[in-house]
């Protein structure tokens, strides 16, 4: 749970944004969309994915936040440059700086993203920011087989291709996440009859976007059942809102968890997860897959939490993953390795925290 100063006064405004320099400093309390906006204007963006736009940057920062776009742009750790926060004996203290070749001091930038605030209540942020890309380019395309998603992500290894978006799909997620929501993106061409799917997306100039289109198609042919293309412009974007919409729970939705692991388990992963009677959504290039009972599952009862964050558990026994429970009536996340612990214990008491 987070934990901040109430007494900190949080400003939402532009600070300082040099365009020419791709970058922006803008205080912690201004909400994501108008951040977008404003760098919509000069032709820039913040290639950063969130459910809610309205949610304000610095919770963003604080929650460090990625979407699908994570596995072509990288993270909030590769954009927040400087910072300035409030400790929790109301010392104000900065971070980074408003240049991008700034590299004096400790790279306390990294350490408050994700901190959740008990590292400092953050009142301004800086990031470099990247141009908006000339063109878009989405595909899904369809496995039969587990095995056959498993080439199709071998072949990737060394493909010349460089998709912004990776993500996994397995059938029911699928139902749900493509069909229902998006019949625009699906366009009825997304067939329910394989066992696993890929959403895959190319940004920048048109030429190259149809050049990796042709190629990715080309070297997944032998492993995909079809390939489907989607003709929306903004068919990414819509996709980046429709899956990151799927991570927030709702009332309707008994638990939710994210696992962490390997790419090279992403597959085996997934159909643990499927045969359990669960929607496994994510990004197969990065590792990080969302996991929740599903309502399109035929033959399979969903599982209770327990058995399912449990399985979720079981599959990280061997250090090489971690799992974040969503929501849950009872089950826990992954506890940090004691280390790790400790040493966060020792840096909130230096904070005042």
């Amino acid at each position: 749970m987070s934990q901040h100063r109430s007494d900190v006064f949080v400003p939402g405004g532009i600070i300082d944004y040099p365009a020419r320099d791709m970058t922006i400093t803008v205080g912690a309390a201004m909400p994501v969309c108008e951040l977008n906006a404003i760098l919509d204007k000069e032709g820039q963006q913040l290639p950063i994915d969130v459910a809610d736009p309205s949610m304000p940057v610095g919770e963003m920062v604080a929650m460090d936040i990625a979407g699908p776009r994570q596995y072509g742009y990288g993270t909030l750790r590769d954009y927040l440059i400087g910072l300035e926060a409030v400790d929790g004996k109301g010392r104000r203290f900065h971070a980074g700086g408003r240049v991008v070749k700034n590299v004096a001091g400790y790279d306390l930038c990294r350490l408050l993203v994700g901190s959740q605030n008990r590292m400092g209540t953050l009142t301004q942020l800086t990031f470099k920011v990247r141009p908006l890309p000339a063109g878009h380019s989405l595909l899904v395309a369809g496995f039969r087989s587990l095995q056959n998603l498993e080439s199709a992500l071998s072949a990737l290894n060394t493909s010349a291709t460089t998709p912004v978006i990776l993500d996994i799909l397995n059938r029911p997620a699928a139902q749900s996440l493509l069909n229902a929501p998006t019949p625009e993106l699906a366009q009825n061409s997304v067939r329910m009859d394989a066992l696993a799917f890929l959403v895959v997306a190319f940004e920048g100039p048109e030429v190259a976007c149809n050049w990796q289109h042709s190629t990715f198609s080309r070297e997944v042919a032998d492993s995909a059942s079809w390939i489907h293309t989607a003709s929306l412009p903004d068919a990414s974007q819509i996709w980046c809102k429709v899956a990151q919409q799927a991570t927030v729970p709702n009332d309707s939705i008994a638990w939710m968890a994210s696992l962490t692991t390997l790419p090279s388990q992403v597959s085996a992963v997934t159909g643990v997860l499927h045969e359990l009677g669960c929607d496994v959504y994510g990004r197969a290039g990065n590792g990080v897959l969302f996991c929740r009972p599903s309502s399109f599952s035929q033959a399979i009862k969903p599982p209770e939490e327990s058995e399912g964050i449990g399985m979720l558990h079981a599959l990280t026994t061997k250090g090489d993953g971690s799992v974040n429970v969503i929501k849950s009536a009872s089950m826990r996340s992954s506890v940090p390795p004691e280390a790790v612990s400790s040493l966060a214990s020792r840096l909130q008491s230096v904070l005042g925290y």
